[in-house]
């Protein structure tokens, strides 16, 4: 696997880049939803739509965590894009026994309070508007193999353009009671469920 390299310069770049673009790109955004940043580690799930995706990511934790920013890809993904790498993203082959590694890496980094890891679950692209999600096995791996206490945050983020030229981006955050169970099943389930909330409140300004 191929580990996360932060460089305080390529940070600073993704950063900067990540707002840039976005708040060029659409013309509002907005973060609805209130999550605690305290002195843990943070977990966050998101939906996996678009190439914005790790965009998106950064600027919520950006906004909000302000966290040593972590993020999973595919490796065939991040090899032709290594200076990605440099600001915090890592690599997990599927159905390889390299894998397990990356897992366990995922699970290392969530012993740290001042880490955000961001995952994609689904594992590959999809529409926007597709319900239901389905998770891939491996985080409830994850969950067991981190002993330390972090919090799990869901997010979805979700474009309307209404009668505008640009889309308005809204972010939805929630932090999961930390009774709910983490096998995948139960995950799934529970993201769905906020995924539903998150669809009923797209309306127009």
């Amino acid at each position: 696997m191929i580990k996360a390299r932060h460089k305080a310069l390529y940070v600073k770049f993704f950063n900067f880049y990540s707002r840039w673009m976005i708040r060029w790109h659409f013309r509002k955004v907005r973060i609805n939803g209130h999550v605690q940043n305290g002195s843990f580690p943070i977990l966050m799930i998101g939906n996996h739509f678009s190439w914005w995706d790790g965009f998106i990511a950064c600027y919520i934790n950006d906004a909000v965590f302000r966290k040593k920013f972590h993020i999973m890809m595919l490796e065939e993904q991040l090899r032709p894009r290594m200076f990605l790498n440099r600001a915090g993203a890592y690599s997990i082959r599927r159905g390889s026994r390299d894998a397990l590694e990356t897992l366990k890496y995922t699970a290392g980094l969530l012993h740290d309070p001042g880490n955000l890891v961001v995952l994609y679950p689904q594992g590959e692209l999809e529409s926007i508007y597709g319900f239901p999600v389905k998770f891939e096995k491996g985080i409830e791996a994850i969950a067991l193999k981190s002993a330390t206490v972090y919090h799990l945050v869901f997010y979805s983020a979700l474009l309307d353009y209404f009668s505008h030229r640009k889309p308005l981006l809204n972010i939805y955050l929630k932090e999961v009671p930390a009774n709910v169970s983490l096998s995948v099943e139960a995950l799934q389930s529970a993201y769905n469920d906020f995924l539903q909330e998150c669809f009923a409140y797209q309306k127009p300004e």
